[in-house]
């Protein structure tokens, strides 16, 4: 039971960084696409571009990180060892989000880079598994 509240309670890190991971691709990448075709950007939506990362975030977290933390968790004892899968998971979120984010045109076309979104997001992998860790060893569940 202490796991499921562990992995719930993991929800709130996960929002926030990979949010902030899909407005970094979008400063970074998502400028170079300048045409009227692509609305979704911040220059278009200003602050509500943050409220679509962390919806984005919020689905993305139980279909994705929630059964790898669950695993990991499970599984794996050593806290190196667990950065790994985290790290790892987040740079294949990053090749995922940015097909999701930007249509493959946009890609080709305006040369977005899928290196700089799978670094990006395994930033934020590394990130979610520090974070897990510190919660782990300084939380105590019932």
């Amino acid at each position: 039971m202490r796991t499921f509240y562990h992995c719930l309670l993991m929800w709130i890190p996960f929002l926030v960084l990979f949010a902030l991971a899909g407005f970094s691709l979008e400063v970074l990448e998502g400028r170079k696409i300048r045409t009227s075709e692509y609305m979704m950007g911040f220059r278009d939506l200003g602050v509500g571009y943050m409220f679509l990362m962390g919806s984005f975030a919020f689905i993305l977290y139980p279909i994705s990180f929630l059964p790898l933390t669950f695993i990991v968790n499970r599984f794996m004892k050593n806290g190196l060892f667990k950065v790994v899968p985290f790290t790892l998971f987040g740079g294949a979120i990053g090749a995922f989000s940015l097909t999701i984010i930007y249509d493959s045109r946009f890609i080709e076309e305006y040369n977005v880079s899928i290196v700089n979104s799978t670094l990006i997001f395994g930033i934020a992998g590394l990130l979610y598994a520090l974070v897990e860790n510190a919660v782990k060893k300084n939380i105590k569940f019932v």
